[in-house]
């Protein structure tokens, strides 16, 4: 050994002894294994005559590694009620019946997993008991939990005559074990209780299970402890007896002293199943009054509506409106009553269309089948404000959606049966469904025989429509195509200075605007002998047109169809044969159709637009103004040329483009 480690051995030991220092003082906690094995399940239903039981559970477990916090139990019943003072104790001191080393344990019932199984089953109900302080260590334990459920609520117990079937399904382990117990406690009765599995057994093709019984019995309860040799694996365990029905009947109670017999009426009438029985019977009746009401109140608003505009109504089915409005009602309740209470809601569904088809309405049609030639009349200019304003609302109709009132009611009624089927979705989403499917026979009510499927009045109808083309034309005509400047010009303005060239193009857009200036009127048709108008156009006219020029007007025809009438624009140009405005629009004539004018010696040129929409029909319009409008001074050349020469100028061919697409 050198000298120099032999005098000095506290510093090349004190490397070694910092890390080994921080090593302790920085180490994780080691992260320890578990493993628990199910070695029994000892079970006790105690059952009392109103056929709650209480459930008591002793399950013996063997846990490796440790120590163990929590543990699941899945399968229990699903309307678990814990009770207090569940606690895990040594197996070695739960067989001297000691509980000095006992653990408390905090049982919960876990929120219910909606997901489906790996195997497509639903899944059960889950205990979680949690243990207190440092949790079970290595070992074997015994867990002591109770809880309360109802049988006769669930349906576990049924009576079949004289004797009352009661199944019970114990909790699922992952572990199969060997003697599980089960004792069933039931109240004393004149026959005994015995084991009865071969009816499932034999519903499920299989062998009843190898059950052995002991029967004991006292002057208040019977007990039945069936013991079977093997509990499955991963399979809950089911469990059957059959005990006299006497045993789940209540005994009756002493009347109460001073008691009459009104006293005894008013507390049977007090009863649960009375009250409930009740209830339903009032809402069925509340709901056919106010279906059946609704059915005849829209029969009598549609008829109103329909004789005043001289059509005759159609109701989907054709029956008097008495019996109609009655049998709407009750196909409704019944139908909703059947979805309520039924597995299947074919039934039921099938109710609600034919309550629906009680309350629809077709589309109304004349009452005479051709319609009578209208009668000659005059055409009078009426002020753009004055013809096109906003016609009145119709007033005293509450049962169409095209209405505010009927707007609002149809949700008011909405609202109220997302109440029910909010309601109805806490113990059946099933039902829920089925229910708002219900909506449809108050859609019948406020969307059939609507306003809009009555025949139009063409004075009030296409009062928008035509508004709303006036506003597009005047838009499209704010910068007119033929404010651009042409060849000359821009010949010109390479010839001349800047300065003259922006003079020159700004007089040419002011005077071709000028040349277009729109004139806006309404055009109404008055009857001869009716102070009524009976037709209503838009009425259009450049201020400098090209002589021959007359008018062009937009108007609306309206053709029937299955969800009332449908409204088709129409474009009339009218001018004089001849003049040099039907010889600017030749090329255009060929997009349209021509016929004889109301005048002697008028032609009307007749444009529709491939879709009946106010943006292609105020295409068409604004094409027809630009047209017939005079050209602007500037457009045409100053000194004649050839046709063949570089500096020569076309005249201009206005609107083509836009008829061409439009029209």
């Amino acid at each position: 050994m050198p000298s120099r480690i032999a005098r000095r051995p506290g510093p090349a030991l004190l490397l070694p002894f910092l890390a080994a220092l921080f090593a302790i003082a920085f180490a994780l906690p080691a992260r320890a294994w578990v493993e628990v094995h199910v070695a029994g399940d000892d079970v006790r239903l105690a059952i009392d005559r109103a056929g709650t039981a209480r459930v008591e559970h002793k399950v013996t477990l063997k846990i490796s590694g440790g120590p163990l916090r929590a543990l699941d139990i899945q399968g229990v019943d699903p309307d678990a009620e814990l009770d207090q003072g569940s606690y895990a104790v040594p197996f070695k001191a739960a067989q001297a019946s000691s509980l000095t080393d006992a653990t408390p344990v905090a049982i919960e019932l876990l929120p219910p997993d909606l997901r489906p199984r790996e195997d497509g089953a639903r899944r059960t109900a889950t205990l979680r008991a949690r243990f207190d302080g440092k949790g079970l260590s290595r070992g074997v334990f015994v867990l002591f939990f109770r809880y309360r459920t109802d049988l006769m609520k669930r349906g576990l117990i049924q009576q079949d005559g004289p004797s009352a079937r009661v199944t019970w399904t114990g909790p699922l382990w992952d572990d199969g074990y060997d003697a599980a117990r089960l004792t069933v406690e039931v109240p004393a009765a004149p026959d005994e209780p015995r084991v009865d599995e071969a009816g499932d057994a034999a519903a499920e093709g299989l062998e009843a299970p190898l059950t052995l019984s002991t029967l004991r019995r006292s002057l208040d309860k019977d007990e039945l402890e069936l013991l079977r040799p093997y509990a499955p694996k991963s399979e809950p365990l089911r469990w059957a007896v059959r005990a006299d029905a006497r045993a789940f009947q209540p005994a009756p109670a002493a009347a109460a002293p001073g008691a009459d017999a009104l006293g005894r009426l008013a507390g049977a009438a007090a009863s649960s199943h009375d009250r409930g029985r009740t209830l339903y019977i009032a809402a069925g009746v509340a709901l056919f009054a106010l279906y059946s009401a609704l059915v005849a109140l829209k029969a009598r608003e549609h008829e109103r509506l329909a004789r005043a505009a001289g059509v005759e109504p159609r109701p989907l089915v054709p029956i008097p409106l008495a019996p109609r409005a009655a049998l709407a009602g009750l196909a409704l309740v019944a139908g909703v009553a059947l979805e309520l209470l039924l597995r299947d809601g074919t039934a039921g569904a099938a109710l609600v269309a034919v309550a629906t088809a009680l309350a629809a309405h077709r589309t109304p049609r004349p009452e005479r089948a051709g319609g009578a030639l209208r009668r000659p009349g005059k055409w009078l200019p009426v002020a753009e404000a004055e013809a096109f304003r906003e016609p009145p609302r119709v007033r005293g109709v509450y049962l169409d959606v095209s209405t505010r009132a009927g707007k609002a009611l149809l949700v008011a009624l909405l609202a109220a049966l997302g109440a029910g089927v909010h309601a109805v979705a806490g113990a059946s989403p099933y039902h829920a469904h089925l229910l708002a499917l219900d909506a449809t026979a108050l859609l019948a009510i406020f969307c059939t025989g609507r306003l809009a499927e009555l025949p139009p009045d063409p004075a009030a109808r296409p009062v928008a429509f035509l508004r709303d083309v006036a506003r597009r034309v005047r838009r499209t005509l704010k910068v007119p195509a033929s404010a651009a400047p042409t060849a000359a010009s821009k010949g010109a303005a390479g010839a001349a200075s800047k300065g003259a060239a922006a003079r020159a193009s700004a007089g040419a857009a002011a005077r071709a605007a000028a040349a277009t200036e729109l004139r806006v009127v309404g055009r109404l048709r008055i009857p001869d002998g009716s102070p009524d108008a009976d037709e209503l156009r838009l009425g259009l006219a450049p201020r400098a047109a090209l002589p021959g020029f007359v008018a062009i007007e937009v108007g609306v025809v309206y053709a029937p169809g299955a969800g009332g009438a449908i409204g088709l624009p129409e474009v009339l140009l009218r001018v004089t044969p001849g003049s040099p405005c039907e010889r600017a629009v030749e090329r255009l004539a060929r997009s349209g159709r021509s016929s004889r004018g109301r005048r002697p010696g008028e032609r009307v040129l007749a444009f529709a637009p491939r879709l009946p929409t106010a943006r292609m029909t105020a295409s068409i319009a604004a094409a027809l103004v630009r047209a017939v409008s005079t050209p602007p001074v500037d457009a045409t050349p100053t000194k004649p040329q050839g046709a063949g020469s570089p500096g020569a100028t076309r005249a201009p061919r206005p609107g083509k483009k836009a008829i061409s697409a439009a029209a």
